[in-house]
């Protein structure tokens, strides 16, 4: 209960004054802390209790000036004991730790009386929208740090005395605005409202000049906006938009105020406006409420004030409070130092104030539709709170999540609230740039910042942010808005950044200076402005952003009078953004969607769980709706944007309803058509969920996310890994009695290694002893049973072959050890191959199956070998002669016994290091690391050519160019050079070619697309793919880059049996299969390393005895993708034939009509084309969309898809 009386009414005629008595009854239990909007104001003295205190503003009657005061405190009396307060800490800026000799003169404390000393303190008068209020702390609680026995004082009464001014009264009338809104604010300010009523007649006082001609007051606005002329037209449509929403406003330029209005600088001549307008519309049905800045401080410059914290000041502080405290001068001493304690500066805002602290249109622009864009969706975002928290010292600790958790009680229920607290191990930038991109809201932070980063997040990092829901950010770090341009510099500061970029937030609370808090305690000076800003925006109807900031300031006005450092910051918050827009209330229908995970699929495509070129695919997307939100109607996923080429088929997946915790059904999926001539790599695909309001039916928020589509040709069931190093090239055939092709491969130390069509190993054995096998191993017929054998060579010295169960055909010792690759031929003409080896120690050895040497061997060459042996029939007799390289230089043709042929050997001038490799005709192609030899079966060299470093293991041979003029050979150096040339050594047109790659692994060449020629297949030693045009072009969409160190030389292989060629390889740890999307009747003639797995290193042992029958490759049925594909008007469908059959194909359409029959009928064997002109049996041209196109065969099926695209 307050009483007020009035005394010596009667004497105002003679002693024109007037005393002013209140009573102000006290809680005596108030020190206790409350909460709901009513928080203590407590002493900050560093090194004294934190006691609470009383705020009083009285009233002063209208035209009064004050004279004095007498304040009479009730007598205390002890209201509890054993009580302990905090004391009182230095309070520290937010960016700088704890120094513990700032902590304050902590002895004071232990005096045995009763603190504080003093019963008030009066601050002196203030001025709110022309109203005058005295203003005093009061200090009724008295506190005995040594007793711990608390005091206090059940009332308290206030008299003041003051005296009518004729100039006084005019001064308050020109300001006086009797608004409801004005009344309502200014009655929780003071103790006395029935005082109101005094001022019912000040408009007989009131006296403001007449409006300017140059600038039109005559129609009074609730807001004014300020820019220049450059920029005032970038505004229209926002003071429009503001008009819609019930804003009055205009817009004036700098141009006419700074001709117009005087004043000390631009600066005051500003403010000048601003009062002038003001009083114009005062007394008016719609007086001045909110102003906007319209520019950074280069065009609407800014006013720098003082501040002081112990040794911390500041003569130039930005401060836009300036424009917003229209009573009084900031600089009355006129020393130009503004805003100084002995200035008596005015506090109190009488308008709201933002800046749009944006110099560019396209800064503007992005402040303008962000604003717009958060006021009138109802979105997922109004519902999103975001408070973040730092480390603010760790000596005392002091968290910045301790700080928000004290402001969480002013957040209502309703808002879905996440935390990123450093003290719960849940902050990092990363994650605050999530939850920012994830739609927040409402967002508070207490951490370190500067002028240049601010939760981690630059301004650089702000200018890229893509989120789409915007929110607003309360901030007590340091120097964020520092958008002084002695400060920030042309970089602006990361506050100006979050307003001006495309993303990030529509609106910004944040100081241009320090932060402060109190280390070891949440009552940091910043935190009593962050309490009341969310205190007056939710519980105090103060919604709109400028008025709960004003709120913030007019609750710790006594402080800020009283204190330094609650000074300072009352001085340097400031807004970026406008001050007339409200926080949206929390919305109880709304859901929280998000993309809980997706997937790609080629069902629809080869379905080998490999997304490639040319596929239709399936994106399939699972939507969560988050638990604690409400249930989400209508969800809608869309594919919002593909990469070049990729078609999205549509339609887009809709959802009815996903409950709160639950998820979108699984199945859903939106079509992609891939373009044939796709790159590898990943890609992004956009994604946008939204749901619409089950009441509204509006949107309730779009949530944007990236889905990445792996485009690669590895195969998703490898790569299949192995515990020991593998260095041998795997062998591909049917080991075991399961169905498909399997992969034979072997490890270091000799253990085989099946593994079947699944990518899983099905069986494996162990060499007979403990090997170590450096290079790759031969398969063929060794003994007399049926199938297919291995040959084995080790560097322990032993040969040793085995049937593909690992059955022992012999084993074979020498006193050397075996580097390379073992050779499988028929030396003797007998019908048995010999597995032939170069040992170490410079001799050839030649083992037969029954595991002895044959007569001749072994053949002592006198130097080792740094190559693969090669052999070959050259005489057509039946019987194999060995080709090999030594490291002296010297290049040998080997009889059958053994013995050395003529013209040989041949001295090529330094070690042979490219490994011998025979061609059609019988020529021999090798090399040194500095040339590459072309050699005749009699010795005579027919081509030479230098190289700059050694050709990677040998060379393939067949007929690139599909022009039946000879054979071509091709190899590719370690250093990444590949050649292609003539059997007589002329280069291919367009080779050489730098790849820049290293290489380890020879090439391998066969028919890939729907031209003759050949393609040059080339790994990379970290298993890269690289394929090659006859002509030297790489093939679209190469290389495939990848990264599994170790190659060993690879086969092309239909391994699924489905017409579709891949590339088995193995690496240092295992095995890997590319999926080539190509058709596999092209795989001839050199698909395998050294030509054939019997590692001859001869045209002859692919299958062909001249470039002729070549065409002559068996073939298997086989539909192949159409090509174009998407296509318009027409497109050619390829398939193969294994016989003469009965074949038909046929088109449908994704209802399984039937729509076109293009053959039926009896078909020859081999490779051919038809031709689809989009029609159907009827000749009509048919709808774009999706086509399936049928082989039908006696007792086969094979299917794929198409996209007609007109």
């Amino acid at each position: 209960m307050k009483r007020i009386a009035l005394i010596g009414i009667s004497l105002i005629a003679c002693l024109n004054a007037i005393a002013l008595s209140i009573t102000i009854d006290i809680n005596p239990q108030g020190w206790e802390t409350t909460r709901s909007g009513k928080p203590n104001h407590v002493i900050l003295e560093p090194g004294m209790p934190m006691l609470p205190y009383l705020p009083v503003g009285i009233l002063l009657p209208f035209g009064e000036k004050y004279v004095s005061e007498q304040v009479s405190m009730d007598h205390t009396s002890l209201q509890d004991r054993n009580v302990q307060f905090d004391i009182a800490r230095q309070q520290m800026p937010v960016s700088q730790s704890y120094d513990s000799s700032t902590r304050g003169n902590e002895a004071l404390v232990l005096e045995n009386k009763l603190y504080p000393q003093q019963d008030y303190k009066y601050l002196g008068t203030q001025y709110y929208r022309g109203y005058q209020i005295a203003l005093f702390n009061l200090y009724p609680y008295k506190y005995n740090p040594i007793t711990r026995q608390l005091y206090a004082s059940g009332s308290a009464r206030i008299d003041i005395n003051s005296s009518f001014d004729a100039g006084e009264a005019q001064y308050q009338a020109n300001f006086l605005t009797p608004s409801r809104e004005t009344l309502e604010t200014l009655n929780a300010m003071i103790a006395n409202q029935e005082a109101v009523t005094g001022y019912a007649n000040a408009s007989g006082y009131r006296n403001v000049q007449p409006a300017n001609r140059l600038i039109d007051l005559t129609n009074p606005k609730q807001m004014i906006i300020i820019t220049d002329n450059q920029r005032v037209s970038w505004f229209a449509e926002y003071a429009a938009w503001r008009e819609t929403k019930g804003i009055s406003n205009a817009i004036y330029t700098m141009e006419d105020i700074l001709t117009t209005y005087p004043g000390v600088d631009n600066a005051d001549k500003v403010r000048n406006f601003i009062i002038h307008a003001y009083q114009t519309w005062a007394a008016s049905s719609e007086p001045l409420q909110y102003v906007i800045l319209g520019g950074d401080d280069e065009i609407v410059p800014e006013r720098g004030a003082y501040g002081r914290v112990g040794d911390t000041s500041d003569t130039r502080m930005p401060v836009d409070l300036y424009y917003s405290n229209l009573d009084g001068n900031w600089n009355a001493n006129q020393n130009n130092i503004y805003g100084e304690q002995a200035d008596n500066t005015d506090m109190i805002p009488e308008v709201h104030i933002g800046r749009f602290p944006a110099e560019t249109n396209a800064e503007f622009q992005n402040i303008f539709r962000k604003t717009r864009y958060y006021t009138d969706a109802n979105t997922f975002s109004n519902n999103f709170a975001l408070f973040m928290g730092e480390n603010l010292n760790m000596n005392p600790v002091t968290w910045g999540g301790d700080y928000k958790d004290d402001i969480i009680q002013y957040l209502p229920n309703g808002y879905n609230l996440q935390t990123l607290y450093q003290r719960d191990d849940t902050y990092n930038s990363s994650a605050v740039l999530n939850a920012i991109n994830n739609g927040a809201g409402i967002m508070n932070h207490m951490g370190h910042s500067n002028e240049f980063t601010l939760m981690g997040l630059s301004g650089n990092t702000a200018d890229n942010m893509l989120n789409s829901e915007f929110g607003f950010l309360f901030s007590q770090g340091c120097y964020p808005a520092a958008f002084d341009q002695r400060t920030s510099g042309d970089g602006e500061s990361v506050g100006e950044h979050l307003l001006t970029s495309n993303g990030a937030l529509f609106a910004f609370i944040g100081n241009t200076r320090y932060g402060w808090y109190m280390p070891g305690s949440i009552e940091g000076a910043s935190q009593f402005y962050d309490r009341q800003f969310f205190n007056g925006m939710f519980f105090q109807n103060k919604p709109q952003l400028g008025k709960a900031l004003t709120f913030s300031r007019t609750q710790n006005l006594n402080a800020a009078l009283s204190n330094d450092v609650m000074r300072w910051c009352y001085y340097e918050m400031v807004l970026f953004g406008d001050p007339s827009i409200s926080v949206k209330a929390a919305d109880p229908y709304l859901p929280l969607l998000s993309l809980d995970s997706y997937s790609f699929s080629d069902v629809d495509g080869d379905n080998d769980g490999t997304i490639n070129p040319g596929e239709l695919i399936r994106f399939e997307p699972v939507v969560r709706n988050h638990a604690d939100w409400a249930t989400a109607a209508n969800v809608a996923v869309r594919v919002v944007s593909a990469p070049p080429g990729v078609v999205v088929m549509g339609p887009c997946i809709s959802v009815s309803q996903i409950s709160p915790g639950a998820t979108s059904p699984l199945g859903a999926y939106i079509h992609l058509q891939l373009p044939q001539d796709m790159g590898f790599g990943t890609y992004n695909i956009k994604v946008e969920i939204e749901s619409f309001h089950p009441q509204t039916s509006l949107s309730t928020g779009i949530r944007k996310y990236t889905a990445d589509m792996q485009i690669t040709l590895l195969d998703t069931r490898f790569p299949w890994e192995s515990s020991v190093t593998v260095k041998s090239a795997p062998i591909i055939g049917y080991f075991d009695n399961e169905p498909g092709l399997d992969i034979l491969s072997v490890n270091a130390y000799g253990t085989a290694s099946i593994i079947g069509n699944d990518g899983e190993q099905s069986s494996s054995f162990a060499a007979p002893a403990t090997m170590n096998i450096i290079r790759s191993f031969a398969s063929g017929a060794i003994d007399t049973e049926a199938g297919t054998d291995l040959a084995f060579c080790s560097r322990t010295g032993d040969i040793y072959a085995c049937s593909p169960g690992g059955e022992s055909i012999f084993s074979f010792h020498a006193d050397t050890s075996f580097l390379h690759t073992p050779v499988l031929a028929d030396l003797n003409g007998d019908g048995y191959n010999e597995t032939i080896a170069g040992g170490l120690d410079g001799k050839i050895y030649a083992v037969q199956p029954d595991g002895y040497m044959p007569f001749g061997f072994p053949v002592d060459l006198g130097a080792s070998f740094q190559c693969e042996l090669a052999a070959a029939d050259f005489d057509n007799d039946g019987d194999y002669e060995i080709v090999a390289g030594t490291s002296a230089g010297n290049l040998y043709l080997i009889g059958g016994y053994g013995e050395i042929l003529p013209g040989f050997p041949l001295q090529l001038g330094s070690a042979i290091t490219g490994s011998p490799t025979i061609t059609n005709d019988n020529r021999i192609v090798c090399s040194t690391n500095s040339h590459i030899y072309i050699v005749s079966a009699e010795g005579q060299i027919i081509s030479t050519r230098g190289i700059s470093t050694g050709i990677a293991g040998g060379f393939a041979i067949g007929n690139i160019m599909s022009d039946y003029s000879g054979i071509d050979v091709a190899g590719v150096s370690s250093s990444g050079t590949i050649y292609a040339f003539s059997s007589n050594g002329v280069d291919l047109p367009g080779f050489p070619v730098e790849t820049q790659e290293y290489f380890t692994c020879p090439p391998l060449l066969a028919n890939l697309d729907e031209d003759p020629q050949l393609e040059i297949v080339l790994q990379s030693y970290n298993n890269s793919l690289y394929i090659y045009n006859h002509n030297g072009s790489i093939v679209a969409g190469y290389p495939f880059v990848n990264n599994l160190s170790g190659s060993t030389p690879a086969s092309l292989v239909d391994f699924d049996v489905n017409g579709v060629a891949k590339l088995v390889a193995g690496y240092a740890n295992g095995i890997v299969v590319y999926n080539l999307r190509a058709p596999s009747g092209g795989l001839a003639p050199w698909i395998s390393y050294r030509g054939s797995p019997q590692r001859q290193g001869s045209f002859a042992s692919t299958g062909f005895v001249g470039s002729q029958d070549e065409v002559q490759i068996p073939i298997p049925n086989a539909l192949m993708q159409n090509y174009p594909n998407p296509f318009n008007p027409s497109t050619t469908i390829k398939y193969s034939l294994a016989v003469d059959t009965f074949a038909s194909i046929d088109i449908y359409n994704v209802k399984g009509q039937k729509v076109r029959r293009l053959i039926n009928g009896i078909q020859r064997s081999g490779t051919h084309t038809v031709l689809w002109d989009g029609r159907d049996d009827s000749g009509r041209s048919v709808a774009s969309g999706i086509y399936n196109y049928r082989l039908t065969l006696n007792k086969q099926k094979i299917e794929r898809r198409m996209l007609l695209l007109k």
